[in-house]
């Protein structure tokens, strides 16, 4: 059984942009993962033993804080959706997440900043429960 926590933070390799995790089928207007988000959702994956060595959040609402390197290319606000739904539980119709929050619907509050000391190609992310969050 997995541990209980308020605070979870995770060092991650930086997600693709948005704008470059989706692309049109071939000849139909749905849209899929990109090799590029594929690849980084298995490194994420492999990296944290699929969540298994992870605690969890508690249940509830919850805070989402987002440190990114300052040398990051595109825009700051690109990578949270990709690495909000990695921290999900893995459901049937979406397997690979890490599982530390129920679901991202119970994301409540929003921090993202590039912070100087940040390794090249990594965030961090850490998950707050709301009643810890900082006012």
């Amino acid at each position: 059984m997995r541990e209980r926590s308020t605070i979870v933070s995770v060092n991650l390799p930086t997600p693709p942009s948005v704008n470059k995790a989706f692309a049109a089928r071939r000849g139909s207007h749905l849209t899929q993962k990109t090799a590029s988000y594929r690849f980084w959702e298995r490194e994420v994956l492999e990296e944290n033993g699929r969540g298994q060595y992870l605690p969890v959040l508690e249940a509830g609402s919850y805070g989402l804080w987002l440190d990114l390197n300052p040398k990051m290319r595109g825009d700051i606000d690109n990578r949270i959706k990709l690495v909000s739904d990695i921290l999900k539980g893995p459901t049937k119709t979406s397997p690979n997440a890490l599982g530390v929050v129920v679901d991202d619907e119970h994301m409540k509050g929003l921090h993202v900043e590039f912070l100087p000391g940040r390794a090249e190609q990594r965030c961090v992310v850490t998950v707050v429960a709301l009643a810890v969050w900082p006012g």
